[in-house]
């Protein structure tokens, strides 16, 4: 009889045993990321910085940000849409956390709330703390302390659920953009901190011991990694248990990008709260430039992230103002992007809604409040890729050696060839008014040392075509060109157009056809 209930205590506590680690997902931080498919973020619910300072903040007023509080009805509708993730951030300041770092009851019920409602769907959640600016800067060497304070209370209140949870350390820390005090907040915020958090939630033990955990990036924005990657020899914490994501953004047009540029006047939005956002628009997307842009940067991740093991969690992806909707530009963003973070595999991208803070910013996916969108093209983009019906970006490249560009970036047109050698650069140019006495183009190349070549045409030395446009031929079989190659009109528009430049090559090389992609897309998604 004693045996007996030996072997049953044995028994029972293999059995939790069992049930503990099927909590425990065995599956790698990739293979997590995979099944986690497109995510949506409920937006800037608990996030009302800049707006209001208040005490004892309601759930009326956290609406301010134009979104609203997520209900059962709402997560289901979702889910329902195509989306298995959900990314939740929150700002803890004001009656979110007391001045100990002690977070308010209310807000830890909320969350759990929030989680259970989540589980029952078999999804995802990332959850998150927002920056911010103003809680470092305002609570100084303290800030620190108070960042402890708020995981450790998060990985014990939370330390039940299985790996749909998920934690992200932190996001838009707002950094600076002086490269002199860069390096200081790198080294004393984003990499110091990030250990800490893999620490504090692998020490607390249970089930965040292999809970898959996401550290940002040194900055939101995409492009500006490219150098802050190289510059500062990014570390990526130390994990024991090798369960980490990168967090990136990806908009587009990105904020630097329309401020350097200038591609149009800035208009500023007012809300009901006095609130002011300055809009930078540009036109249009979908050029050869932002198709081998996001080529780029999607190598720029498998190089330096997924081949090594460490999934890219994009967790905010979109447009950042409601004036691109010229060409289908916001349709063939979207589905490109999202497209091809799942074909590449261990890239999350997460659908940041734009809430409408004013009658003039009406752009918005998906309305929460009444599950309906604002376009069905969007609706039908997210349906096919959580299906993975897409269209696959590989079967658009060949071989060959000529490449063609015919968008211009104020007037100039370039190829970047890198090192392949270029044989040929043809021009085409159509001429309003004949000015054959004056140089009309300069077309730049460079050499093998990287020493830039300067050649100036005037319209006579072109080859004059059936269709009444010029070719201008560069011949670089005795010189040696290599690198780039550049037209420039040297007299407004109303003389002459370039319609496009070509580069021949010596040696074919993998061609992406952006074009035939793009039309593809476009009769998907239109028919």
């Amino acid at each position: 009889m004693y045996s007996l209930h030996i072997i049953l205590i044995v028994i029972f506590f293999f059995s939790l045993t069992l049930n503990y680690l099927s909590f425990i997902s065995k599956k790698t931080a990739l293979q997590l990321v995979n099944d986690m498919g497109i995510g949506y973020n409920l937006g800037n619910t608990y996030n009302c910085c800049n707006i209001i300072e208040k005490k004892n903040l309601k759930d009326e007023e956290i609406k301010l940000l134009g979104t609203i509080l997520p209900t059962k009805n709402i997560i289901k509708e979702i889910r329902k849409n195509g989306f298995k993730t959900i990314r939740f951030q929150i700002l803890y300041n004001n009656y979110f956390i007391h001045k100990n770092g002690t977070i308010n009851s209310k807000l830890i019920y909320k969350i759990k709330k929030l989680i259970n409602m989540i589980s029952k769907l078999d999804m995802y959640l990332i959850f998150s703390i927002k920056h911010t600016n103003q809680f470092w800067d305002s609570e100084g060497n303290n800030a620190k302390d108070k960042y402890i304070n708020i995981w450790k209370q998060v990985a014990n209140e939370l330390i039940n659920y299985d790996y749909h949870l998920i934690f992200e350390s932190i996001y838009e820390m707002g950094y600076l953009t002086y490269l002199d005090k860069m390096y200081n907040y790198y080294e004393d915020k984003e990499y110091y901190l990030s250990q800490i958090f893999i620490n504090i939630i692998r020490d607390s033990g249970g089930l965040n011991i292999e809970r898959l955990l996401i550290i940002p990036m040194l900055t939101t924005d995409f492009e500006l990694n490219y150098f802050t990657f190289d510059y500062f020899e990014y570390k990526i914490p130390k994990d024991p248990y090798n369960k980490l994501a990168i967090s990136i953004y990806y908009y587009f047009p990105c904020e630097d990008y329309n401020q350097l540029n200038n591609l149009a006047p800035i208009k500023d939005l007012y809300d009901n709260f006095g609130y002011s956002e300055m809009l930078f628009p540009v036109m249009k997307w979908g050029s050869s430039m932002n198709y081998r842009n996001i080529i780029s940067n999607f190598n720029y991740m498998k190089l330096n992230f997924t081949d090594k093991g460490f999934p890219i969690i994009i967790g905010e992806a979109g447009f950042l103002n409601d004036y691109i909707k010229k060409n289908n530009s916001i349709e063939l963003f979207l589905y490109t992007l999202f497209s091809m973070s799942s074909e590449n595999g261990g890239i999350l991208p997460c659908l940041w809604d734009i809430p409408k803070l004013s009658s003039n910013y009406k752009n918005f996916y998906f309305n929460k409040e009444n599950s309906e969108w604002s376009n069905d093209i969007y609706q039908k983009i997210i349906n096919i890729i959580s299906k993975g019906k897409f269209i696959k970006s590989k079967d658009y490249y060949y071989q060959t050696n000529l490449e063609t560009e015919e968008n211009s970036n104020f007037g100039t047109y370039t190829i970047y060839a890198s090192k392949k050698r270029i044989l040929k650069i043809f021009i085409n140019v159509r001429f309003n008014i004949h000015i054959d006495n004056y140089f009309v183009m300069t077309v730049y190349s460079a050499d093998k040392s990287a020493n830039d070549l300067e050649f100036n045409f005037k319209e006579k030395d072109g080859k004059r075509r059936y269709d009444g446009t010029s070719i201008f031929t560069i011949d670089g079989s005795k010189i040696e060109l290599y690198f780039y190659a550049q037209a420039i009109a040297l007299f407004e528009e109303k003389y002459m157009i370039i319609n496009n430049i070509t580069v021949q090559y010596e040696e074919e090389y993998l061609y992406f056809d952006y074009k035939s992609y793009k039309s593809d897309i476009l009769k998907e998604i239109n028919s």
